[in-house]
């Protein structure tokens, strides 16, 4: 889609923001509004009635509230769900503040309010916990494009409107000459990666496909970069991936602050996390002490509130009030706390929406990497941006896209990632072109594919196999008449609901080939992909047994349950198989690459040939193997 300049193509970005903002907050009240409590809490989207039995406060004083709920769903609300607590004050008018599941278990839930603090007399009344649409992605998404949109227009110098000009591509990048880099982790294109990218002035685009070592890649730019005095901020998609450079990070020495709650945060590295280096901090323990004070009077205010002489009225207002100095106390000595420890960081590593997270507000980076950022939506991606003088990109815009759930939004770009972009309008890109993962059989078609050939396996993968298991095998199921067949609905990987498809027959045969990949591979690890819930629920049913004995060697899920990951043995079940030629989003061909690279040493795709040839990638494929014997047909088994 074709735009004039950068402000026409933005807007029209912001315009699908808010189609896709509408269609999630419509779609999330059909299914609260005018449901009564009883459905509600039947359906698992509320706890009623809820006790508040505590209060208290996190980092930066938010108002956080232990709760128990007499009945409900148990587990319905985990870690990050967002939430509304209601019920009705003295004069019976409906009172409501909004907040984020901190940590939660049974019927039991901690919850970290948005704004204000509960009002007095919170825990002696009865309240409502209901699921709700979580609005501040959307909001901070919005905030940055408008800011990018109207960076400069003061005619004042702008450094974001200057990165937004070259970054898409309505600008030309200033001319450097990479000085040299050379660490002997790296190859080649690795270490040329790492060059220009310390040499960019505005922004770098590093291409890495599967198994080229990205992340090693960013680990030593990283360093690089500190070296030279610059502070970075590292963002990405998911927890998940932020976690995951942290450790990466920290593992080489690095200084590395993750913000987001630790409750988010993996294990592994939660002592990284932003509140968990500021309560290690010695000086924290004044923190303790104010919100003690702060708690005890607050308690002692609290058992006066059926008492109404003037003179146990004017000691409970003065209870309250001292109760809200002792937590601005507590407040501002927190802050400084994290502001400290965000002083002496190196590294800031955070989601695209935590970049947003007010400890960082007016922090300057010198550069800003956004990894998987072909999973990114755009207006995410604009988030860190703000914050920095250069920007690298760094993902594979042939792998899992950005999720998009309504069809108007996609339709109008909201699918079409920053990293995308910047490849298509060559923007500074350096591909990683030496994959550490695959034998080179199962990186033939992918590497023809998707990216042109460009990619050559390293030299202790190329030929690596499972004895005499063949690298790669397509068993054509055409003709068996194992026909697909239709589920209850479900919410597919877009969100959207729609009913299910799975296959039985072909799931009976996928299951025996397994079978036999695991007794004559004991040691090897095997994951299977099968494209649509049903069938993977299905998978799981008739190898439950297998995966209990086989302790973690043995993982069953869809392909997104697989980004990032590699199994020595892939087992792709394609499931679809109709008269009509019909694919479904198995059109949807980069889902495809992420499946078909997961493996090391073998890859066995089970598929119907006379349904998927219907669509070129399949055809192609199919053709791919005829042409290099690893084609055979399901008859064998017959």
């Amino acid at each position: 889609m074709a735009h004039r300049d950068s402000i026409a193509e933005l807007s029209a970005l912001t315009e699908a923001l808010v189609l896709e903002h509408r269609a999630e907050e419509a779609r999330y009240a059909a299914i609260l509004e005018g449901q009564p409590v009883a459905r509600r809490k039947a359906e698992g989207l509320t706890w009623a009635p809820v006790s508040i039995v505590r209060t208290a406060f996190t980092l930066g004083g938010r108002p956080t509230v232990e709760i128990q709920a007499e009945s409900g769903e148990s587990g319905a609300f985990r870690s990050g769900s967002a939430v509304q607590l209601s019920s009705s004050d003295a004069k019976g008018e409906a009172v409501s503040h909004r907040g984020i599941v901190r940590s939660a278990r049974g019927l039991e839930a901690e919850v970290v309010l948005d704004g204000d603090e509960l009002p007095e007399q919170a825990t002696h009344r009865s309240w409502i916990l209901d699921a709700r649409f979580d609005e501040r992605s959307f909001k901070e998404m919005a905030r940055a494009l408008s800011d990018v949109l109207n960076a400069g227009r003061d005619g004042k110098p702008s450094r974001l409107a200057a990165l937004r000009e070259v970054v898409l591509g309505y600008a030309r990048p200033e001319p450097v000459e990479p000085d040299p880099f050379a660490h002997p982790d790296l190859n080649d294109s690795q270490n040329r990666a790492v060059a220009h990218a310390l040499s960019a002035a505005e922004v770098t685009t590093l291409h890495g496909p599967p198994g080229t070592g990205k992340t090693t890649t960013l680990v030593q730019l990283v360093k690089a970069l500190v070296r030279r005095g610059e502070k970075v901020l590292c963002a990405t998609p998911s927890n998940a991936a932020a976690d995951l450079l942290v450790e990466r990070l920290g593992a080489v020495g690095l200084n590395v602050v993750r913000i987001g709650h630790p409750m988010r945060v993996d294990p592994a590295v939660v002592d990284r996390a932003l509140d968990r280096l500021v309560a290690a901090d010695p000086d924290h323990k004044q923190v303790k002490a104010f919100r003690k004070q702060a708690e005890e009077a607050a308690r002692e205010a609290d058992k006066q509130f059926r008492t109404f002489g003037a003179d146990q009225r004017a000691a409970r207002r003065a209870a309250f009030a001292e109760a809200r100095e002792l937590r601005k106390e507590a407040d501002r000595l927190e802050g400084f706390l994290a502001e400290r420890a965000l002083e002496t960081a190196e590294v800031v590593c955070c989601t695209l929406v935590g970049a947003a997270d007010r400890m960082l507000t007016g922090r300057r980076f010198g550069t800003a990497i956004l990894d998987e950022a072909g999973q990114a939506l755009e207006p995410a991606a604009w988030i860190p941006i703000r914050s920095a003088e250069r920007v690298v990109l760094a993902g594979d815009a042939f792998q899992l896209p950005p999720t998009v759930k309504d069809p108007a939004a996609l339709k109008a770009g909201l699918g079409v990632s920053l990293l995308e972009k910047a490849i298509d309008r060559e923007r500074n890109v350096h591909l990683l072109d030496t994959q550490y993962r695959m034998h080179a059989d199962i990186m033939a078609f992918p590497n023809v594919t998707f990216y042109g050939g460009a990619l050559q396996a390293a030299q202790d993968v190329a030929g690596r196999a499972l004895g005499e298991l063949p690298p790669l095998t397509f068993i054509d199921t055409a003709g068996r008449g194992w026909d697909e067949e239709r589920s209850a609905p479900e919410a597919d990987t877009t969100g959207r609901s729609h009913a299910s498809i799975r296959n039985p027959e072909e799931a009976a045969f996928t299951v025996d080939r397994v079978r036999e990949l695991l007794e004559q591979h004991p040691s090897a690890s095997i994951g299977v992909i099968a494209p649509y819930r049903a069938q993977v629920t299905l998978l799981e049913d008739l190898l439950h047994s297998e995966v209990v004995a086989a302790k973690g060697r043995l993982t069953i899920q869809t392909v997104d349950g697989f980004q990032g990951q590699e199994r020595d043995i892939m087992v792709i079940g394609l499931t679809r198989s109709n008269a009509d030629g019909t694919v479904g989003f198995l059109a949807e061909h980069r889902r495809m690459n992420v499946a078909m690279t997961r493996a090391r040493m073998h890859l066995l795709v089970i598929g119907d040939s006379a349904t998927l040839g219907t669509d070129g990638f399949y055809a192609g494929f199919t053709q791919h193997c005829e042409a290099t014997g690893a084609y055979r047909s399901c008859w064998e088994w017959a």
